[in-house]
């Protein structure tokens, strides 16, 4: 269903149920039925011939706190998915208090928060919060709203993973620091050439051979003034994949910036405004720019727990970072769900062989041009009786993600290699009680599990 009419009466295509006097009263009530083909809305009027009740009034603007998915379709640039994807925020984190917390929505963006203004209202009065909060005076209803928004690749034709990260980047006021492997999709850079020239204050750094690259983007940002630094080292690699902007949100994954990594890989980017996280990725953006302007690697230091949220970095020489990814993994109880684009460490393949002949749920995804490389743990890993399974096409499982328990989630540009650990310019994030985040890297894991299939 994708009506997109505005909620009042002078532009919904109501049709009235005239077995009443119509000119007697107004709408008492709306029913919605969805079809293949758009809303059929009735407007039903009330009869006030027996009735001394004040004349009603004109529909207002809907209040998107109990609004439901057949009331919310209607809204401009809404439509089924972005419409349930609404309640679905709304039932997980409780009810929105700004414009800003409904731009959270995965698929709302800039766009769209435009279109909304005038027809949505934030009505919290009628509206209980959900099971275990509590509303706190002075403050607004969303403030102990959950911190992460994953957006998965490939896009479908509503693009809402570059959609947000292009409006993340046209909101940046002050200050955006980037750090990607690869650069070259020109949407994405030419968002940055128009932050530039607005005045924001640009840094990036890249890896050195993929700058060369026939499809970077590179050489059209230096042209426009925006600094790049790039590592020095042929054999190792800045394989970041993150943006902070204005020191308050940070993005980070698996996400190149190039077309195929939108379009055809399977990737993942997580949205996050949590004020540590960002934090230490600002610190590591400073290190790799000192760094890189001498020629020098840009080591990482020793990481730990900040609540339930790490941010690793490598290389660390100390190893301190790497253990407390073999540590997560250890502490399985109950299953272990990785899907990784290469995985040749072995010592967290043979923590994952323990843990399948411990009886853990064990399951592997992993991209099947790597599984073949040399080292590959793939194979050995099916020997020992483990399941995994592969993708079967020209692009790339690049995901290298990992959830534990169905509630502690691994992600970032980390893969599991030797190389990763002990050479890269690499980042992981550690989220343990990640809720609805690991809810829906599960969804994701499934949706490759069933789509994969067993490939021999």
């Amino acid at each position: 269903c994708r009506a997109r009419a505005s909620l009042n009466n002078s532009q919904l295509p109501l049709k009235h149920n005239l077995a009443t006097q119509p000119e007697m009263g107004c709408c008492s009530s709306i029913s919605v039925e969805s079809s293949a083909t758009g809303a059929n809305v009735t407007c039903v009027v009330a009869d006030t011939s027996g009735s001394s009740s004040a004349p009603c009034k004109e529909l207002g603007p809907v209040n998107i706190n109990d609004a439901s998915v057949e009331t919310l379709v209607l809204l401009p640039g809404i439509g089924q998915r972005r419409a349930q994807a609404i309640v679905a925020y709304r039932t997980q984190h409780g009810p929105f208090a700004s414009f800003d917390e409904v731009a959270a929505v995965p698929g709302i963006g800039s766009a769209v928060i435009f279109q909304l203004s005038g027809q949505i209202s934030f009505d919290l009065a009628a509206v209980a919060p959900p099971a275990g909060r509590h509303a706190v005076p002075g403050k607004p209803a969303m403030a102990s709203r959950a911190k992460h928004e994953p957006f998965f690749f490939p896009e479908d034709k509503e693009a809402a993973g570059i959609n947000r990260l292009l409006d993340i980047l046209a909101g940046a006021r002050t200050k955006l620091d980037i750090a990607v492997f690869s650069i070259g999709h020109r949407g994405l850079a030419s968002a940055l050439i128009h932050a530039h020239q607005r005045g924001v204050m640009l840094r990036v750094v890249t890896d050195d051979l993929q700058s060369k690259a026939s499809h970077s983007a590179v050489d059209e940002l230096r042209d426009a003034g925006i600094q790049v630094r790039t590592d020095a080292s042929d054999k190792y690699h800045m394989h970041h994949k993150f943006t902070i902007v204005d020191g308050t949100l940070l993005v980070s994954g698996s996400l190149n910036w190039t077309h195929c990594a939108a379009k055809r890989n399977n990737e993942n980017i997580i949205v996050s405004n949590n004020s540590y996280l960002c934090r230490c990725f600002s610190a590591e953006f400073d290190r790799l720019w000192t760094a890189f302007a001498s020629g020098s690697v840009a080591l990482a230091p020793p990481a730990s727990f900040d609540g339930d949220v790490a941010a690793l970095f490598f290389p660390e020489p100390s190893g301190t970072n790497f253990d407390l990814i073999r540590r997560e993994l250890e502490k399985a109880r109950r299953s272990i769900h990785v899907a990784v684009f290469t995985l040749t460490h072995d010592v967290l393949s043979d923590l994952l062989i323990q843990k399948h002949s411990e009886g853990l749920d064990v399951r592997v995804i992993t991209d099947n041009r790597q599984a073949s490389v040399p080292g590959a743990d793939a194979k050995r890993m099916r020997e020992a009786g483990l399941q995994v399974r592969m993708d079967r096409s020209p692009a790339a499982m690049h995901h290298k993600f990992a959830v534990v328990d169905g509630t502690t989630l691994i992600n970032g540009s980390f893969n599991w290699t030797a190389q990763a650990a002990n050479g890269n310019q690499e980042d992981a994030l550690i989220i343990r009680n990640a809720g609805a985040l690991a809810t829906g890297f599960i969804s994701e894991f499934e949706r490759l599990w069933s789509k994969f299939g067993d490939v021999p």
